[in-house]
């Protein structure tokens, strides 16, 4: 670097919020570090700058294995950006930090460092889990008041059929008074669901954004949205909650409308008194995501279908809910652009379990 710039750099670097950061390995010491570090750590320069394993005895427990992984994939040579863990604060809470580094080459003749910025992202996070959270609600509405309002228009259109047959030569004037309550009627249920398959439709058309998050928290949040409505849809709704969090880097928004989207699909397919189930499990290099009932199973024939585009494989629900035949092959898309795969397993009158997997690297 030249000379003249080095000094510049530091003092544009002293007016930012964010850490920026220069630091030697192979001697165990920070080369550089401006002042915005105190504010954001908590820590004074002179604690950490020859001894910076203070900065990880007041990392996260549950993150501190992830962060050393990370570490060591940087002194590998490979350049890890928005990396995302908790820095405990003395208050006994703690801060979300995104920190993104890469080799560099050298710095005033020396060589082997790292260097890269750091910056408190908490705020952010408070944010979108406030917006995700009233997603969620937002999502289990729609879908419990499309299922629960389709039971009457289908009731509507059972009885005019009904008084169709009944009034057969009828008056010519009833007779169409009769077909445009019917049509009415399925207009207004296919309208409902017509809006609650858009809302899934406009999401998922949008480019991933990765972030790390605990996948079992995110889920909890989605069934005590269902939980809190079980008088609309007549369903149980359970999840066992996992001993520790599990992290994924996921887009959150994408990812948690597949869940919703899957446990709206078991609505669809299971009588009232049924019972959904959520589980996750970690199996070490993969996480799985499963969403059980005891709904009336799919067909054999249908079965090769379920993930095609505008599949074959689609049908109205028990209470004659609507679908357009894209819901699965978009979840399977999602997943795929995840990494991960997702399969069924299911036997009429028994039930269905559609299962998602997912990479934890």
């Amino acid at each position: 670097m030249n000379p003249n710039i080095a000094p510049i750099l530091e003092e544009v670097a002293a007016k930012f919020s964010q850490v920026y950061f220069v630091y030697h390995p192979e001697k165990g010491r920070f080369q550089y570090l401006n002042p915005a570090f105190t504010a954001l750590f908590g820590l004074p320069l002179e604690d950490v700058v020859d001894s910076p394993g203070a900065l990880l005895d007041k990392v996260h427990p549950e993150d501190v294995d992830f962060v050393r992984e990370h570490y060591k994939l940087l002194l590998a040579g490979k350049v890890q950006e928005h990396l995302e863990f908790r820095f405990m604060v003395t208050a006994g809470g703690y801060k979300w930090i995104c920190v993104s580094a890469a080799p560099a080459s050298s710095m005033n003749g020396e060589t082997g460092m790292v260097a890269g910025y750091a910056e408190d992202i908490t705020g952010k996070k408070a944010y979108l889990n406030n917006v995700l959270k009233f997603n969620a609600k937002k999502n289990s509405t729609l879908e419990i008041l499309s299922h629960d309002l389709a039971a009457p228009f289908a009731n509507i259109q059972g009885a005019i059929n009904l008084i169709e047959e009944q009034l057969e030569n009828s008056d010519q004037d009833i007779t169409q008074a009769i077909g445009f309550i019917k049509q009415d009627s399925k207009r207004g249920s296919d309208m409902i669901r017509d809006f609650v398959d858009n809302e899934f439709l406009e999401s998922s058309q949008v480019v991933l954004h990765m972030e790390r998050i605990d996948l079992a928290e995110k889920i909890q949040t989605v069934i005590d949205s269902y939980r809190e409505r079980t008088h609309l849809v007549s369903k149980e709704f359970r999840f066992d909650p996992v001993e520790k969090p599990i992290f994924l880097y996921l887009d959150e928004m994408k990812f948690m409308q597949v869940v919703n989207n899957l446990i709206s699909n078991s609505i669809k397919f299971t009588n009232d008194g049924g019972i959904i189930t959520v589980a996750l499990e970690d199996k070490g290099k993969t996480v799985l995501v499963s969403v059980a009932d005891n709904g009336i199973g799919i067909p054999e024939d249908l079965k090769p279908h379920l993930f095609d585009k505008f599949s074959k494989a689609r049908r109205r629900g028990i209470k004659g809910e609507k679908s357009i035949g894209l819901g699965m092959s978009i979840i399977k898309n999602i997943v795929e652009l995840h990494r991960g795969r997702i399969w069924c397993e299911s036997v009429e009158n028994q039930g269905t379990t559609f299962y998602v997997e997912l990479p934890v690297g």
